[in-house]
Protein backbone atom coordinates (compact mmCIF):
# COMPACT_ATOMS: atom_id res chain seq x y z
CA UNK A 1 0.00 0.00 0.00
CA UNK A 2 2.80 2.23 0.91
CA UNK A 3 4.67 1.50 -2.35
CA UNK A 4 1.25 2.63 -4.28
CA UNK A 5 0.84 6.02 -2.30
CA UNK A 6 4.41 6.96 -3.48
CA UNK A 7 3.60 6.02 -6.89
CA UNK A 8 0.46 7.50 -6.66
CA UNK A 9 2.32 10.93 -5.23
CA UNK A 10 4.57 11.49 -8.38
CA UNK A 11 2.00 10.67 -10.73
CA UNK A 12 -0.07 13.77 -9.19
CA UNK A 13 3.07 16.07 -8.79
CA UNK A 14 3.96 15.87 -12.91
CA UNK A 15 0.04 15.89 -13.92
CA UNK A 16 -0.38 19.48 -12.22
CA UNK A 17 1.57 22.54 -14.07
CA UNK A 18 2.01 24.05 -10.69
CA UNK A 19 3.26 21.07 -9.02
CA UNK A 20 6.11 20.67 -11.91
CA UNK A 21 6.86 24.26 -11.30
CA UNK A 22 8.02 23.90 -8.00
CA UNK A 23 9.97 20.71 -8.37
CA UNK A 24 11.69 22.15 -11.02
CA UNK A 25 12.06 25.67 -8.75
CA UNK A 26 15.26 23.72 -6.96
CA UNK A 27 16.78 22.88 -10.29
CA UNK A 28 16.14 26.65 -11.31
CA UNK A 29 17.83 27.52 -8.25
CA UNK A 30 21.03 24.99 -8.84
CA UNK A 31 21.24 26.82 -12.26
CA UNK A 32 21.01 30.50 -11.06
CA UNK A 33 23.33 30.04 -8.48
CA UNK A 34 26.04 28.94 -10.46
CA UNK A 35 26.09 32.36 -12.45
CA UNK A 36 24.35 34.72 -10.10
CA UNK A 37 26.12 34.59 -7.07
CA UNK A 38 29.89 34.98 -8.59
CA UNK A 39 28.45 37.87 -10.36
CA UNK A 40 27.38 39.84 -7.84
CA UNK A 41 30.08 38.59 -5.72
CA UNK A 42 32.06 40.76 -8.00
CA UNK A 43 29.16 43.71 -8.89
CA UNK A 44 28.23 44.27 -5.07
CA UNK A 45 30.22 42.51 -3.24
CA UNK A 46 30.89 39.77 -0.44
CA UNK A 47 27.89 40.73 1.80
CA UNK A 48 25.33 40.81 -1.50
CA UNK A 49 26.78 37.33 -2.03
CA UNK A 50 26.03 36.20 1.02
CA UNK A 51 22.74 37.55 1.72
CA UNK A 52 21.74 36.04 -1.98
CA UNK A 53 23.22 32.53 -0.57
CA UNK A 54 21.50 32.30 2.63
CA UNK A 55 18.28 32.94 0.82
CA UNK A 56 18.55 30.45 -2.04
CA UNK A 57 19.50 27.93 1.09
CA UNK A 58 16.67 28.72 3.38
CA UNK A 59 13.82 28.99 0.24
CA UNK A 60 15.36 25.07 -1.41
CA UNK A 61 13.09 23.49 1.20
CA UNK A 62 10.59 26.09 1.91
CA UNK A 63 9.19 25.01 -2.31
CA UNK A 64 9.58 21.24 -1.09
CA UNK A 65 7.11 21.93 1.56
CA UNK A 66 4.81 24.08 -0.34
CA UNK A 67 4.72 20.97 -3.10
CA UNK A 68 3.49 18.71 -0.04
CA UNK A 69 1.39 21.15 1.73
CA UNK A 70 -0.71 21.49 -1.91
CA UNK A 71 -0.81 17.32 -2.38
CA UNK A 72 -2.50 17.17 1.22
CA UNK A 73 -5.16 19.47 0.59
CA UNK A 74 -5.45 18.03 -2.75
CA UNK A 75 -6.22 14.82 -0.43
CA UNK A 76 -8.64 16.43 1.96
CA UNK A 77 -10.80 17.80 -1.44
CA UNK A 78 -10.68 14.63 -2.58
CA UNK A 79 -11.41 12.75 0.83
CA UNK A 80 -8.42 10.54 0.61
CA UNK A 81 -8.25 10.55 4.40
CA UNK A 82 -11.98 9.52 5.09
CA UNK A 83 -10.93 6.54 2.69
CA UNK A 84 -7.93 5.66 4.83
CA UNK A 85 -10.13 5.24 8.04
CA UNK A 86 -11.02 2.07 6.23
CA UNK A 87 -8.07 0.42 5.54
CA UNK A 88 -4.83 -0.58 8.09
CA UNK A 89 -3.10 2.67 6.75
CA UNK A 90 -3.76 5.08 8.90
CA UNK A 91 -3.65 8.90 8.73
CA UNK A 92 -0.86 9.65 11.04
CA UNK A 93 1.09 7.06 9.35
CA UNK A 94 0.14 8.59 6.00
CA UNK A 95 1.09 12.02 7.29
CA UNK A 96 4.36 11.16 7.77
CA UNK A 97 5.47 9.56 4.84
CA UNK A 98 4.78 12.40 3.27
CA UNK A 99 6.24 14.49 5.63
CA UNK A 100 9.54 12.46 5.22
CA UNK A 101 9.53 12.63 1.46
CA UNK A 102 9.48 15.85 1.85
CA UNK A 103 12.21 16.22 4.19
CA UNK A 104 14.58 14.13 2.18
CA UNK A 105 14.01 16.30 -1.12
CA UNK A 106 14.69 19.45 0.47
CA UNK A 107 17.80 17.58 2.32
CA UNK A 108 19.50 16.48 -0.99
CA UNK A 109 18.78 19.75 -2.91
CA UNK A 110 20.34 22.04 0.03
CA UNK A 111 23.02 19.81 -0.09
CA UNK A 112 23.51 20.04 -3.10
CA UNK A 113 23.27 23.86 -3.33
CA UNK A 114 25.77 23.51 -0.46
CA UNK A 115 28.57 21.62 -2.41
CA UNK A 116 28.34 23.81 -5.95
CA UNK A 117 28.17 27.12 -4.84
CA UNK A 118 32.11 28.22 -4.40
CA UNK A 119 31.35 31.54 -2.62
CA UNK A 120 31.01 29.26 0.36
CA UNK A 121 33.74 27.39 2.38
CA UNK A 122 32.19 25.03 4.38
CA UNK A 123 32.97 21.94 5.87
CA UNK A 124 31.33 18.80 4.68
CA UNK A 125 30.21 18.20 8.45
CA UNK A 126 29.22 21.91 8.58
CA UNK A 127 27.17 21.36 5.42
CA UNK A 128 25.58 18.02 6.70
CA UNK A 129 24.71 20.04 9.61
CA UNK A 130 23.21 23.05 7.87
CA UNK A 131 21.68 20.50 4.95
CA UNK A 132 19.74 18.44 8.23
CA UNK A 133 18.80 21.09 9.91
CA UNK A 134 17.75 23.68 6.90
CA UNK A 135 15.98 20.82 5.62
CA UNK A 136 13.41 20.48 8.31
CA UNK A 137 11.61 23.58 7.10
CA UNK A 138 10.17 21.85 4.61
CA UNK A 139 7.68 19.71 6.72
CA UNK A 140 7.14 22.77 9.15
CA UNK A 141 5.74 24.71 5.73
CA UNK A 142 3.78 21.52 4.85
CA UNK A 143 1.97 21.06 8.29
CA UNK A 144 1.70 25.18 8.85
CA UNK A 145 -0.59 25.55 5.33
CA UNK A 146 -2.71 22.75 6.24
CA UNK A 147 -3.06 23.40 9.94
CA UNK A 148 -4.67 27.03 9.05
CA UNK A 149 -6.60 26.53 5.75
CA UNK A 150 -9.19 24.84 4.45
CA UNK A 151 -8.72 24.86 0.39
CA UNK A 152 -5.98 25.77 -2.10
CA UNK A 153 -6.68 29.73 -2.21
CA UNK A 154 -6.11 29.74 1.85
CA UNK A 155 -3.22 27.73 1.99
CA UNK A 156 -1.50 29.90 -0.72
CA UNK A 157 -2.58 32.71 0.95
CA UNK A 158 -0.75 31.29 4.44
CA UNK A 159 2.43 30.05 1.70
CA UNK A 160 3.14 33.51 0.56
CA UNK A 161 2.71 35.01 4.36
CA UNK A 162 4.86 32.57 5.60
CA UNK A 163 7.50 33.24 2.76
CA UNK A 164 7.81 36.41 4.21
CA UNK A 165 9.18 35.04 7.21
CA UNK A 166 12.04 33.86 5.51
CA UNK A 167 13.43 37.21 5.55
CA UNK A 168 13.86 37.69 8.49
CA UNK A 169 17.16 34.81 9.56
CA UNK A 170 18.82 37.21 6.94
CA UNK A 171 19.22 39.65 10.76
CA UNK A 172 21.46 36.50 11.15
CA UNK A 173 24.42 38.29 8.94
CA UNK A 174 23.94 41.46 10.98
CA UNK A 175 23.30 40.04 14.82
CA UNK A 176 25.58 38.30 16.83
CA UNK A 177 25.07 38.93 20.42
CA UNK A 178 23.02 37.92 22.82
CA UNK A 179 20.13 39.99 21.30
CA UNK A 180 19.68 36.90 18.99
CA UNK A 181 18.09 34.89 20.99
CA UNK A 182 14.58 37.03 20.09
CA UNK A 183 15.32 35.87 16.76
CA UNK A 184 15.16 31.98 18.00
CA UNK A 185 11.16 32.07 17.36
CA UNK A 186 11.74 31.90 13.87
CA UNK A 187 12.84 28.35 12.94
CA UNK A 188 15.00 29.65 10.11
CA UNK A 189 17.47 31.40 12.01
CA UNK A 190 18.92 28.69 13.46
CA UNK A 191 20.28 27.14 9.81
CA UNK A 192 20.69 31.08 8.74
CA UNK A 193 22.80 30.99 11.78
CA UNK A 194 25.07 28.05 10.88
CA UNK A 195 25.48 29.72 7.28
CA UNK A 196 26.40 32.73 8.55
CA UNK A 197 28.84 31.38 11.41
CA UNK A 198 30.89 29.78 7.94
CA UNK A 199 30.46 33.30 6.30
CA UNK A 200 31.70 36.28 8.87
CA UNK A 201 34.75 35.73 10.81
CA UNK A 202 33.31 36.79 14.00
CA UNK A 203 32.80 35.60 17.65
CA UNK A 204 29.26 34.25 18.24
CA UNK A 205 27.04 34.04 21.03
CA UNK A 206 27.01 30.26 20.85
CA UNK A 207 29.13 27.14 19.28
CA UNK A 208 28.02 25.64 16.05
CA UNK A 209 26.80 22.23 18.10
CA UNK A 210 24.59 24.28 20.61
CA UNK A 211 23.30 25.94 17.47
CA UNK A 212 22.57 22.80 15.79
CA UNK A 213 21.06 21.11 19.10
CA UNK A 214 18.65 24.37 19.53
CA UNK A 215 17.40 24.80 16.20
CA UNK A 216 16.42 21.13 16.17
CA UNK A 217 14.32 20.87 19.46
CA UNK A 218 13.06 24.49 18.06
CA UNK A 219 11.89 23.22 14.54
CA UNK A 220 10.73 19.71 15.96
CA UNK A 221 8.23 21.66 18.53
CA UNK A 222 6.95 23.59 15.52
CA UNK A 223 6.31 20.48 13.60
CA UNK A 224 4.90 18.31 16.42
CA UNK A 225 2.45 21.56 17.31
CA UNK A 226 1.15 21.78 13.63
CA UNK A 227 0.74 18.07 13.37
CA UNK A 228 -1.55 17.77 15.89
CA UNK A 229 -3.37 20.56 14.58
CA UNK A 230 -3.64 19.36 11.70
CA UNK A 231 -4.88 15.72 12.54
CA UNK A 232 -7.33 17.55 14.55
CA UNK A 233 -8.82 19.38 11.03
CA UNK A 234 -8.54 16.60 9.44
Amino acid sequence: MIKRMLIGEFKRIFRDKMYVFFMLYPVFIVAVLLWLVPYIDQRLGEVASNIVSLVFILMTPFMFGAISAFTILDDRDDHVFDSLKVTPLKVSTYLAIKLIMTYLFGFVTTLLILIINKNLSISPLDMFLIATLSSLSAPTITLLVNAFSSNKVEGFVIMKSSGLLMMLPIASLFVTNWTEVFLGIIPGFWPARLISMNLLPLEFFMPNYLYFILGTLVNLAYIIVFFRLVKKRI
